[in-house]
């Protein structure tokens, strides 16, 4: 799929969501395309990794699609997406430096290292419990 004339009017969208606007802009007479749709599919991860489906279009077309996504409510507008000032509670920033001492610190058993040693050998057994049935049954 060639990129070249087109301008991406969303990514970061599931392929569901890049299908309907697709579906949307095709109804509309539009040429759009979907591009990493398969791939997004495979796993959410994944989707976080290659920005997800990008919707896109013939550069031409770019100002009549957004029109009829906005119109759809399909895409937030450029607006929308923008990150506002974060609004931080006056008892949080006037509280002053973060608690220390022990009301800071974890609890005593995650301190210790025998949390962390029967942690390991928890999942050892479970690992070699698979393990074994595995190997039984094959």
């Amino acid at each position: 799929m060639s990129r070249d004339g087109f301008v991406t009017l969303g990514s970061q969208l599931t392929p569901e969501e890049a299908g309907m606007a697709k579906g949307l802009l095709e109804e509309a007479g539009l040429a759009p395309l979907v591009e990493d749709q398969n791939l997004s599919s495979v796993d959410p991860l994944v989707r976080l990794a290659i920005g997800g489906a990008k919707l896109l279009v013939p550069a031409a077309d770019e100002a009549r699609a957004r029109a009829l996504l906005d119109e759809a409510g399909v895409l937030a507008p450029a607006s929308a997406l923008a990150p506002g000032p974060e609004e931080v509670p006056e008892e949080e920033w006037a509280a002053g430096e973060p608690p220390t001492g022990p009301e800071a610190e974890p609890p005593r058993f995650l301190r210790s290292g025998l949390f962390l040693t029967v942690a390991v050998a928890f999942a050892l057994a479970v690992a070699s419990a698979i393990l074994g049935m595995v190997h039984r049954y094959r």
